[in-house]
């Protein structure tokens, strides 16, 4: 690919990012529910996402360091959102769960951030709309072709 246009790509997609973050996930990104918060929800969406996982490897895909970790699932745990489950074959694995609570949050969570943006995409025409829907598939199929292994 011509190189200039591969730097332009890279310098629209870097300054779309904050745009996303600005407009659309601003409002979007608080919680009403006593102090949890982002690190929190991203647990909570892995354990949705995944089901149960030992406390190590959600703290992997998330970056999360281990003391850090520990703090953020405790609130977890005194919230009920997830449970503390011993890993039935290695009794030194504690493996960590979306609890009935957790599920419900997360699923109300989902709800209200679809009505957001639906609320924030109804004013637009008929024609920026279809716009968008077709850049989103076209996004959504490139950045699936892209390999992760960085």
């Amino acid at each position: 690919m011509d190189e200039v246009k591969l730097e332009q790509i890279v310098r629209n997609f870097i300054t779309i990012i904050p745009l996303f973050k600005k407009k659309l996930l601003h409002d979007n990104c608080k919680f009403d529910k006593g102090n949890l918060n982002h690190s929190h929800f991203q647990i909570l969406a892995v354990l949705k996402k995944e089901g149960q996982q030992p406390i190590s490897e959600v703290a992997k895909k998330l970056f999360i360091s281990t003391p850090n970790m520990t703090k953020l699932l405790n609130k977890l745990i005194d919230e009920d959102m997830i449970e503390r489950i011993p890993d039935e074959k290695d009794r030194r694995v504690i493996n960590i769960n979306l609890t009935e609570k957790g599920n419900i949050f997360l699923e109300n969570k989902f709800l209200e951030f679809e009505s957001s943006l639906k609320n924030k995409f109804s004013p637009l025409s008929q024609d920026k709309l279809n716009k968008l829907n077709d850049s989103l598939i076209t996004l959504k199929e490139v950045l699936n072709g892209i390999s992760s292994d960085l």
